[in-house]
């Protein structure tokens, strides 16, 4: 209810069948009951007000009653609607934006602060705090965060809206006007930057067409625990240096690209939902910078607008208010121009501005009041102003506006808002692309010695199409309302985006020529009547997953029944194939039943069809797994609860170095193709060719060894000197470049460059990066358990040349799914 509009309220239309149902017509009821279940989420945060009170809940019912009566008085919805504007400012002529004429982010902040010598101290505070919400209800005609123009000065407004999946769908009518692209977890496992900056470019350009100038992502928090409930949000998986490079790829394709302001979130260590406003996060220093502060350095050095602070506490300081992590590290040691927003309702207490963060979002709970904002430090206030500036004209969001529009923040934005059309032919097809190059297969083997591979399916096949998930419905319109809502193809939370294009997996094998034969039953005895006489099984599961919760267990939905499914087919000798639509992490403890098994990660409104080009082998496999899917629950993290010290014990160990020398069912980096490939040196480590002019560099040849086509993934791993005294994992991930799409036979070469920071430890004392004395181990391979070419390098002349591995040498690495 926080987080959807009440514009929906008034669209009119029949009413649908479904319990407070407000998206055709005003309910009273629902927004009466809304405003208990507002206070729930801290709209009234001072004390006296707090969880339980009765004076927040009053606060909350009034002001939800107060929306009723705006419905049937229309001065009062158009008062409601001004809120906070200041006067004439709908009609107000704007004067020209004056673009600042250069790039350099010292002579930007320069031109930034000569403007904002020229505001009032009123419209400072304007470029500060949010507008456009009321008691936790987002008012009609407002993105889901907005900052008001000023006019006088061409100044546009900022118009914010998320995120992850494109331009979320905050009301039914939006839906079908923009596309439902894969989660980021799905185009993470794709392996390939060019593919992330032509996505991020695809949504900035969506987010154009609607008006929007700022895109309230990417989510960049390395997983720690696999039942994190926005793990498919971040496009970091479980490695930071994957994470580091999609994120440049992501900030740069949406803000030089599409020309819009980009916000890395959520800053700091904010991995679970399971009491996300009360969980106490201690980490080391180091593991700060090595593990967790990584993808936000990137985003960063790629010239991010902004940085959003999170829900959770860090050393006992609220993330929002946390100057060690804010002004310390952030500001200082990476030196961030930009600005620090709130996460919404993210602010604590009136020490938020003071201590580093410079918007409140979306701005009605008081803490950046014109009282508090008057009476912060000497030249606090036009610094903070001045950051807001040069974030959003160095990420060119302030260029090139609309010259046939006249929104802006609260005036004429309901058109471009809800009804503008964003997606196009272009889009549908990229987000299909993308779906399908994410997808994961794990595992194809013949049923038995003398058949051949499963996949891909033949034409002319005879399918046995089972399971509910097979064709499971996404969420229904008529519920958008309901914003935690997910299903196999989308998120729930603020990251979701509906469609009315979503195809299912059977949706998808039905435009193939494959003879196809269901049962959507989710009964064992049907999917067997289903099997007989079938050349193939396909057997679906999936699982879902919502911002506010951590996932209670890493099984599919149907685990139960994919399980005996695979018992009758192997009683029938029909080979089996698995497809599960995964929200993150899975569990599948019957994979060695399955024939072959393939992974989506949540993957839009193309699901059904990416699905079905990579079953029937329109498109050769190439997702590789950004996450371990461990054997059983038991490995994995829990997520920390109520207010207890959540403290990080594992160090530089995080990610899928949790599952360092334990057997898991598929390792981090794993996932296969139609064919095989094999490895060869061309060139050894060379010292001072790296991407910097220092650090190595190392050439490598794969070759399509097998029959079909297909790409390949090779991954480069080091190992640090003196890691175990370091107390660092044996094997990090430094280096992956993806090859073309290979014929038979065919060969590419592949450059690794590591820089001198690739190299780096962070040395506390000191508060900087080095580079570590000694040699370095190296291995490229197909997976972090895979490893192909091994050797040494760097040292005083201790160097192994990269060649084939010997596997008495490197037996620790090796790995099967049997």
């Amino acid at each position: 209810f926080r987080t959807r509009s009440i514009e929906d309220h008034l669209s009119g239309g029949p009413r649908k069948a479904k319990p407070f149902d407000v998206q055709d017509e005003a309910s009273p009821r629902s927004l009466v009951l809304g405003g208990f279940l507002l206070h729930r989420r801290r709209l009234c945060p001072r004390k006296r007000c707090g969880s339980g009170s009765w004076r927040g809940g009053l606060v909350s019912m009034l002001a939800s009653l107060l929306c009723v009566a705006a419905f049937q008085d229309s001065r009062l919805w158009w008062w409601l609607r001004g809120a906070g504007l200041p006067a004439f400012y709908c009609s107000r002529h704007a004067a020209p934006f004056p673009v600042p004429n250069t790039s350099d982010v010292e002579e930007v902040r320069s031109w930034a602060a000569g403007l904002v010598a020229e505001m009032t101290e009123k419209e400072k505070h304007g470029m500060l705090n949010g507008v456009g919400w009321l008691a936790g209800v987002q008012l009609p005609g407002y993105y889901v965060g907005n900052i008001v123009a000023i006019p006088r000065l061409g100044i546009p407004a900022i118009n914010m809206q998320d995120a992850m999946q494109g331009f979320r769908t905050t009301s039914s009518r939006m839906i079908g006007r923009v596309t439902s692209w894969p989660c980021a977890l799905a185009v993470a496992a794709v392996w390939d930057e060019e593919a992330t900056w032509a996505w991020a470019k695809a949504i900035g350009e969506e987010f154009r067409a609607k008006g929007a100038n700022v895109i309230l992502g990417p989510s960049v928090e390395v997983h720690r625990t696999a039942f994190g409930g926005r793990n498919a949000e971040y496009i970091t998986g479980e490695e930071p240096f994957l994470g580091r490079r999609h994120t440049e790829a992501y900030v740069r394709g949406a803000q030089e690209g599409a020309g819009i302001a980009t916000v890395v979130k959520h800053w700091v260590l904010n991995q679970q939902e399971t009491d996300r406003k009360k969980v106490n996060v201690y980490v080391s220093l180091r593991a700060r910078w090595e593990v967790y502060y990584p993808p936000f350095e990137a985003a960063v050095k790629a010239g991010v607008a902004s940085v959003m602070c999170a829900y959770n506490v860090i050393g006992g300081e609220q993330a929002c208010e946390s100057s060690e992590t804010i002004e310390t590290d952030l500001k200082g040691e990476m030196g961030f121009t930009g600005f620090v927003m709130s996460d919404w309702y993210a602010i604590t207490s009136y020490r938020a501005a003071a201590e580093g963060t410079d918007m409140d979002m979306p701005g009605d709970d008081g803490y950046f009041s014109h009282y508090t904002l008057s009476r912060l430090p000497a030249g606090l206030l036009d610094e903070k102003v001045t950051r807001v500036l040069t974030g959003m004209s160095r990420s060119s969001a302030f260029l090139n506006p609309d010259p046939n529009t006249t929104c802006r923040a609260g005036c004429n934005c309901s058109e471009l808002l809800v009804d503008a059309i964003g997606t196009n032919e272009e889009h549908l097809w990229l987000t299909r692309h993308l779906a399908a190059a994410g997808a994961v297969l794990l595992k194809n083997d013949p049923p038995n010695a003398s058949s051949t591979r499963p996949l891909p399916l033949q034409k002319g096949h005879r399918v046995a199409v089972v399971g509910s998930a097979c064709d499971a419905k996404p969420v229904d319109s008529g519920w958008v309302w309901d914003w935690t809502a997910a299903d196999y193809y989308v998120v729930g939370g603020s990251g979701r985006v509906l469609s009315s294009r979503t195809t299912s997996v059977l949706g998808g094998l039905r435009k193939t020529d494959l003879f196809l034969r269901t049962s959507l039953s989710d009964s064992a005895d049907d999917a067997e009547w289903a099997m007989i006489g079938a050349d193939v099984v396909v057997i679906c599961g999936g699982a879902t997953t919502s911002e506010n919760y951590d996932r209670s267990t890493l099984k599919l939905d149907q685990d139960a029944f994919i399980a005996e499914a695979l018992q009758r087919a192997s009683k029938l000798s029909v080979p089996s194939v698995v497809v599960a639509l995964a929200p993150g992490a899975v569990v599948l403890p019957w994979h060695r039943q399955a024939d072959a098994v393939l992974l989506l990660f949540l993957s839009g409104e193309a699901t059904g069809d990416a699905a079905a080009d990579v079953l029937t082998g329109r498109f050769s496999p190439s997702g590789r797994l950004p996450v371990t899917l461990p054997e059983d629950e038991d490995q994995a993290v829990q997520p920390c609860r109520g207010r207890q010290v959540c403290d990080y014990v594992e160090g530089l160990k995080g990610g899928w170095h949790l599952y360092d020398g334990r057997e898991v069912a598929f390792p981090f980096g794993h996932g296969l193709g139609y064919t095989d490939f094999k490895y060869d040196v061309v060139q050894d480590w060379q010292d001072g060719m790296g991407s910097d002019g220092a650090g190595w560099a190392l050439v490598v040849k794969v070759t399509n060894v097998g029959a079909l086509p297909g790409e390949e993934v090779a991954q480069l791993y080091l190992r640090y000197p003196n890691f175990e005294d370091d107390h660092r994992p044996e094997w990090e991930l430094r280096g992956f470049r993806k090859s073309p799409v290979l014929l038979p036979g065919a060969s590419h070469e592949l450059i690794f460059n590591l820089s001198a920071r690739d190299l780096s430890v962070w040395d506390v004392p000191l508060y900087l990066w080095r580079i570590p004395t000694g040699t370095f181990g190296a291995f490229v391979g197909a997976s972090s358990r895979d490893a192909r070419l091994c050797g040494v390098f760097g040292g005083n002349g201790s160097s192994e040349p990269m060649a084939a591995c010997a596997s008495n040498q490197w037996s620790n690495l090796w790995w099967r799914t049997t």
